[in-house]
């Protein structure tokens, strides 16, 4: 699930404003869930917002059908040596809308640097593997859509096969060595179907 959201170093450090863009597609913007094609996994990320859960809110405009499932952002799974194609990430291969990416195009969230809580809502639970969580990397491009070459993994959690309840909080530690505006995608890796598709949240 992507979210866009604007984080802020810790004021010790000095440093400007962070802007982290997660594209509904994780939980602010890019957030990604894995699911399965033959029994689909639902969820988004609630708090931070992400990109899908602030179309249904609104907040964000133009996109698409979206607005009406944010937790069916799902696509093909084994992020990221599997799932949805570069350029198509945020959409989780499937809603095109999502691919669209400029400085301006989506509604952030403002953050800090250091730990922060993930809530992620879901509608159909399922065994998970586990949960990641990247962060564009620093000069990435944000003129362009997400690519892999852009991510780095900041955070995971391995649930080795549990089935989560319906309301799921990660508290993870941001970077703080950036400023600016910066994309988070977390990805929801499900383990008791076959063959595992990707959910995007911001």
């Amino acid at each position: 699930m992507i979210q866009n959201v604007h984080v802020q170093a810790p004021r010790r450090l000095s440093l400007k404003p962070l802007w982290i863009f997660l594209g509904s597609l994780l939980l602010f913007f890019l957030v990604m869930v894995i699911t399965a094609n033959t029994a689909s996994a639902h969820g988004y990320i609630e708090s931070p917002a992400s990109r899908a859960y602030k179309c249904k809110l609104g907040e964000n405009k133009n996109c698409g059908r979206i607005i009406y499932e944010p937790q069916s952002l799902e696509g093909k799974g084994n992020f990221p040596t599997g799932g949805p194609a570069d350029g198509q990430i945020t959409g989780a291969g499937i809603f095109t809308e999502l691919y669209e990416q400029t400085p301006t195009r989506w509604s952030k969230v403002n953050m800090n640097g250091g730990p922060n809580t993930f809530k992620w809502v879901l509608t159909a639970p399922h065994a998970t593997s586990d949960w990641k969580y990247y962060i564009t990397k620093k000069g990435w491009d944000s003129n362009k859509p997400l690519a892999r070459a852009d991510l780095e993994l900041f955070c995971s959690f391995n649930d080795g096969g549990k089935r989560p309840p319906n309301t799921v909080t990660h508290t993870c530690n941001v970077p703080n060595d950036r400023s600016g505006y910066y994309l988070i995608l977390a990805v929801w890796e499900i383990a008791d179907t076959g063959t595992p598709s990707i959910t995007s949240s911001t």
